[in-house]
């Protein structure tokens, strides 16, 4: 997965880094006293990259919570049912927490999402949380109540308490609020064992790097206890959320980046900050520029006015971190690239700060120019074509959002797609980048339909997003995300050629063996 597209046939490391690579000959020649490693013909890559993955709430939809996602549950009523046998089984007092899917409100047979009436039957004596996405949790009368919500709760910038037109009493629905209204947290031990275990499902399938996103102290301290005992197998590139994680000064200061990339330096490293400029479409909180369908005069919330957006960006580029911008709505986009754009043209491209989102859509040629010219990372999610991308075209319409995922448009312009998940445990297979691969080559959905054929990206491509180009969008590139020498020992062991595979049955693509530094990490029974 070099720039030349090299096919080799064998590779030498050491110190758990490649240090040659070529002719089955020629590598033994110079490897007197070295392990080999016979793999008998197995196709091998790099290891893979997702580069904005979220390991702490993967810990709590897989781990922590019980499943309520659409796979399992039909029906509110379902959904009921599975946390009131949660609830059975749990202390009084203890948070009862359920994880659903995107848009799972058009899915359950209701043709809505639960309110805290529904989650007062779950329990009266628990608090009670179902979370459809980060951005949509549900709350229970006691948990609204432990939390502090009444009549008078105000919204948080960019979020929203749904409340009853009638009476103005809370619906138990909240958006993009979870955070500000301080949300239950496990406990740093808990997390730190619940990703340990996380940690070995990416392994199972090929991921050796991750773009991790702590939205939560408790998320950023878990990794750091892991790192700091040894127990962290992923290399993980960090963007903790901004203030509710760090402050500004923080960045300034370096206090947290220079205190996490201590701890093991070849695994773990502090590259830049997380900000959300919106919410999320799927809440209805992301920032648009028109009215969302049927509320006429409501477009969203900006969370930060522009010129704090501008001196944000300024902030990370003076410290020489990325800034990674949560930007969904159409004005949220032209706001982070208003705000990437002020920035000196010589600095542009530069610290490659990065806008979360961009290139899922609203991508008109106006704005693929400005990220072109700002030298901004645009990094999409390819594995929302499966779960998530209908839900937009079916909200908002494609004469709003225009091309759904123009992936092929994106990388004919120069600007190539990073490979991530951005999973939070809505699907059991939403990490797996070889899903996501297909879905990037076959433009299909889990329901069957294809979305924008034309904008289908080749086999090759599918592998440059999780390898080089996943790399480069978390600066990683001298060290990662191809094998050439000089970079780490992080490689892949398929059982079939990507390349011979039909484009459908590359999400049957299975890992056999995963290594890490030269070290076997993963290994298929």
């Amino acid at each position: 997965m070099d720039q030349a597209g090299t096919v080799a046939e064998a590779f030498r490391a050491e110190d758990g880094r490649i240090a040659a690579v070529g002719r089955t000959e020629e590598i033994l020649a110079g490897a007197a006293g070295a392990r080999v490693v016979d793999l008998a013909g197995a196709v091998v890559i790099p290891g893979l990259v997702d580069c904005h993955s979220h390991l702490e709430l993967l810990a709590y939809a897989w781990e922590l919570a019980a499943d309520c996602r659409s796979s399992r549950v039909s029906s509110v009523e379902e959904i009921v049912s599975v946390l009131a046998e949660r609830a059975g089984s749990t202390p009084a007092g203890e948070w009862i927490l359920g994880q659903g899917q995107h848009y799972q409100n058009l899915k359950l047979a209701e043709g809505r999402y639960p309110d805290r009436h529904d989650l007062d039957r779950v329990s009266t004596t628990h608090p009670v949380m179902y979370r459809a996405s980060y951005h949509i949790n549900v709350f229970n009368s006691l948990a609204l109540e432990l939390l502090g919500v009444d009549d008078d709760t105000p919204n948080a910038p960019g979020g929203r308490i749904e409340r009853d037109p009638d009476t103005g009493v809370a619906t138990g629905r909240t958006y993009d609020m979870f955070e500000p209204l301080g949300g239950p947290q496990p406990t740093v031990e808990e997390l730190a064992a619940a990703i340990r275990r996380v940690q070995e499902r990416y392994l199972a399938v090929g991921v050796t790097t991750v773009g991790d996103i702590p939205l939560h102290r408790e998320g950023l301290e878990a990794i750091a206890a892991l790192a700091a005992d040894g127990e962290l197998v992923l290399r993980a590139a960090l963007y903790p959320k901004l203030e509710a994680v760090l402050s500004a000064e923080d960045v300034r200061t370096g206090r947290t980046r220079d205190r996490i990339d201590a701890l093991d330096p070849d695994h773990l490293a502090m590259v830049g900050f997380k900000v959300f400029l919106d919410g999320g479409l799927t809440a209805g909180a992301a920032a648009l520029h028109g009215d969302y369908p049927g509320q006429p005069g409501y477009r969203g919330e900006l969370a930060f006015p522009d010129k704090e957006v501008a001196a944000l960006i300024a902030t990370a580029d003076e410290a020489g971190l990325q800034i990674a911008m949560h930007a969904i709505g159409d004005r949220a986009l032209d706001q982070a690239l208003d705000g990437a754009l002020a920035l000196p043209p010589e600095r542009h491209g530069v610290a490659r700060h990065r806008i979360e989102h961009a290139g899922n859509m609203f991508m008109t040629d106006e704005r693929i120019k400005r990220l072109a010219a700002s030298g901004v990372v645009p990094v999409p999610q390819p594995a929302f074509i499966m779960t998530t991308a209908a839900g937009y075209v079916a909200h908002l319409g494609t004469d709003r959002i225009g091309t759904v995922m123009p992936f092929r448009t994106l990388i004919d312009h120069g600007l190539p797609i990073p490979g991530n998940s951005d999973a939070i445990g809505i699907t059991a297979d939403q990490h797996d980048p070889f899903p996501a691969m297909q879905a990037a080559v076959t433009r299909r959905t889990n329901d069957g339909d294809v979305l924008a054929a034309q904008e289908a990206v080749t086999i090759e491509e599918a592998l440059r997003m999780y390898t080089e180009w996943s790399a480069f969008s978390i600066g990683w590139e001298d060290r990662i995300g191809s094998i050439e020498v000089g970079k780490f020992a992080d490689f892949v062991l398929l059982s079939a050629d990507p390349l011979e595979t039909e484009p459908t049955d590359l999400a049957a693509l299975t890992v056999t063996q995963t290594w890490i530094g030269a070290t076997l990490v993963f290994e298929r029974s």
